[in-house]
């Protein structure tokens, strides 16, 4: 009798493997990992303060005025902004220059100004990514990415429930960063960007809900 429980056993839980359907931990994780390890963390890159005549903040290279500002709180704002590119110029992201840039002044008249250029390196270039964190309100933005996302472990799982004609579970999962790039690493990078500290911990915790489809589970991102 006991032999032939454990068997019912082993084959229920065999059917919930080998099931894309099946609400369980392993399908929840593989499901939540093939989507993280697709977006990876990113930093924003600073956008500078002067563009040169009708070109954007956007644009490479970032202009950084070179004179001190008169207002407090306009220079405070312009050395933490250039804290930041000296971190990614360190870092071997960008490259700095001093140079002159003709910006456009009031009444249509034209004036040079002096500003250090910040340009991506070929390094900076591989680790861009455009829209990486593009927003309503912010719209487009280009990003330094670092690392893949792994998920470690699902820790817990709500019960399958229907919410607007869809079936939905909300999963907690811990994961971390692998692959690190060498400049995410570095402390002055670190210094001028926190969020890369808190998300190169040992371990972190996570939150995903995953939507039940035809072709089994998936991130509700990918909906």
């Amino acid at each position: 009798m006991r032999a032939t429980i454990s068997i019912l056993a082993s084959s229920m839980m065999l059917a919930s493997c080998s099931d894309p359907k099946a609400a369980s931990k392993d399908n929840f994780e593989h499901v939540i990992n093939a989507w993280v390890e697709k977006h990876p963390p990113c930093i924003t890159v600073p956008w500078g303060d002067a563009q040169e005549g009708d070109g954007s903040r956007m644009d490479f290279p970032r202009y950084k005025e070179s004179a001190p500002q008169k207002l407090a709180f306009m220079e405070a704002a312009r050395k933490k902004q250039a804290e930041a590119f000296d971190a990614l110029v360190e870092a071997g992201l960008m490259k700095a220059s001093a140079t002159e840039i003709t910006r456009k002044a009031a009444f249509g008249d034209e004036k040079k100004i002096a500003v250090t250029a910040y340009d991506l390196t070929d390094k900076g270039k591989a680790a861009l990514e455009e829209d990486a964190k593009g927003a309503v309100l912010s719209g487009a933005q280009t990003a330094f990415c670092y690392g893949k996302p792994h998920v470690d472990e699902v820790t817990q799982f709500t019960e399958p429930g229907e919410v607007m004609g869809m079936k939905i579970s909300q999963v907690s999962y811990r994961y971390h960063l692998a692959d690190l790039p060498d400049w995410a690493n570095s402390a002055r990078v670190k210094a001028a960007f926190p969020e890369i500290a808190r998300n190169t911990a040992e371990s972190l915790d996570g939150k995903a809900a995953v939507v039940l489809t035809g072709d089994g589970w998936k991130h509700e991102k990918e909906i």
